[in-house]
């Protein structure tokens, strides 16, 4: 077949790679002049099926176009050697797929930075409304220069919105098992985009350890995918940033609606690319005789990438709820509220913009500067409160003065951590959702004190307020940046 021309455009160079779809092949655009890669799939007794399946897959993949993901310029019907065939033009990537390099562990920060361009063509797809529904090494190509990953293959990507259309039988599984999401294994027909991301998890693991989460053939695959829980990456490869685990396990969580969307995996991947130590320092490319170079997210603009609008924002709503909260109910006279509400706000988001995301292999951090400042500064306010309000009881100030910080450091520790784990939000965020809540927590126990509710009631309505409105804060700025 080599020398064929196909549609009267392309020439047939070499086969460059073989797949259940058909055959991949470097071809010569002869109307640009310049190399495409041509699959061509032969249509048989199956025609009516697999040109329906072909020409869904030129329509989905022609949607998209993005950086990260492998352009299609043109499709149709040809003959090739006397029999029907169905052609799709691309991008001529010159390089590897992923898979060439999953012979084992990758330095984590190529791994991140490879597996953030392909959270950003996912984002970019399911935008689009299309779900691709088989990641995995093969179908990911990384250039020769080894700096840019991109997806390609949507041979059996769906149209989101098209739910009603399939064109595989009902409850029959579709997709790679090793790196099968669990509603894929069930032959579920509403298959979305959290599948995808179960995917990304399965193929961050492999690229981490050398190992898919769960490995073996068949059903016994499935199984596990529907049944078991993934080994813990530091017990595969110590030194395994937590923040990194934590987001590994986000993704294979067996429920789709606690994964982390593409936009939210892409803004966590690259906060813990932009730490200190996350830069590769080694190449996994198998060409010994040539340099390789890299491309990790710029560490320049990393500070901006989530932490500085989340804390603007953050700031603002806090800011117009506390003047709100005073405003409604205290008996705080005006124009004081909005004073206080202006000044708490500007404080919580001045803090942590000037305190940037901490590393994530610091694993027992408990608070950050910001959060540390905002518990301390509750502390002695609350002190210098009393010790007006009731000058008699000066012994209750000074132990609130003495004992508070530590206290409210450690809850606000915890609130942190659930915040963490209940909206798998990064480290960062979840303290400024914590700080945040501390501050509404003040305003509404200010509230209560002017009902004369006694100290014990006031303590339980402070713990429940505190991780209520620190999820709250969470929710709504995670929404908004």
């Amino acid at each position: 077949m080599r020398g064929t021309k196909v549609a009267s455009r392309y020439r047939l160079v070499e086969v460059i790679g073989r797949g259940g779809m058909g055959e991949v092949w470097r071809a010569e655009d002869l109307q640009e002049g310049h190399p495409v890669a041509l699959k061509l799939i032969t249509v048989g007794e199956d025609g009516a099926v697999r040109e329906a399946t072909f020409r869904r897959e030129a329509r989905v993949a022609q949607r998209l176009a993005h950086p990260h993901v492998v352009a299609v310029h043109d499709h149709g019907t040809t003959d090739v050697g006397g029999r029907p065939a169905l052609f799709l033009a691309m991008d001529l990537v010159d390089g590897q797929p992923l898979s060439a390099f999953t012979t084992g562990p990758l330095p984590i920060g190529i791994t991140l930075a490879w597996a953030a361009q392909i959270s950003q063509a996912l984002h970019a797809a399911h935008q689009a409304g299309i779900v691709h529904r088989d990641i995995k090494p093969s179908n990911v190509l990384i250039d020769h220069h080894q700096r840019a990953a991109r997806l390609c293959d949507f041979g059996i990507a769906r149209l989101a919105d098209a739910t009603h259309h399939t064109l595989t039988a009902t409850g029959a599984p579709i997709g790679t098992p090793t790196y099968m999401s669990p509603e894929q294994a069930r032959g579920d027909k509403d298959v979305g985009a959290p599948s995808d991301l179960y995917s990304l998890g399965c193929l961050i693991h492999e690229l981490l350890t050398g190992a898919a989460p769960f490995t073996g053939s068949g059903w016994h695959v499935l199984h596990q995918h529907l049944h078991e829980a993934p080994a813990a990456l530091s017990t595969l490869r110590p030194g395994i940033p937590h923040d990194l685990e934590h987001l590994v396990l986000a993704l294979l969580d067996k429920n789709p609606a606690r994964r982390p969307t593409a936009a939210e995996t892409l803004h966590r991947l690259t906060q813990l690319a932009c730490a200190p130590g996350a830069a590769p320092t080694a190449t996994p490319h198998r060409r010994p005789t040539a340099p390789t170079v890299v491309h990790t997210p710029d560490t320049a603009g990393c500070r901006g990438v989530g932490p500085r609008p989340t804390a603007v924002w953050a700031g603002t709503v806090t800011g117009a709820a506390l003047a709100g909260e005073l405003a409604w109910t205290t008996i705080v006279p005006s124009p004081w509220p909005v004073a206080l509400g202006t000044l708490a706000g500007l404080l919580l988001g001045t803090l942590y913009l000037l305190d940037p995301p901490h590393p994530p292999h610091t694993g027992e951090l408990r608070i950050t500067t910001a959060g540390l400042f905002t518990a301390l500064l509750l502390a002695f306010g609350t002190a210098v409160v009393l010790l007006v309000a009731h000058p008699a009881m000066w012994w209750a100030a000074l132990a609130t003065g003495v004992v508070g910080g530590p206290v409210l450091v450690a809850c606000s520790s915890a609130v942190r951590h659930t915040v963490q784990r209940l909206l798998h939000r990064p480290a960062h965020r979840a303290d400024l959702a914590a700080s945040a809540g501390a501050l509404h927590t003040t305003a509404l126990l200010l509230a209560a004190g002017d009902f004369g509710l006694s100290g014990f009631t006031m303590l339980a309505a402070g713990l429940f307020l505190w991780p209520a409105t620190a999820l709250i804060t969470a929710v709504i700025t995670s929404r908004r940046t």
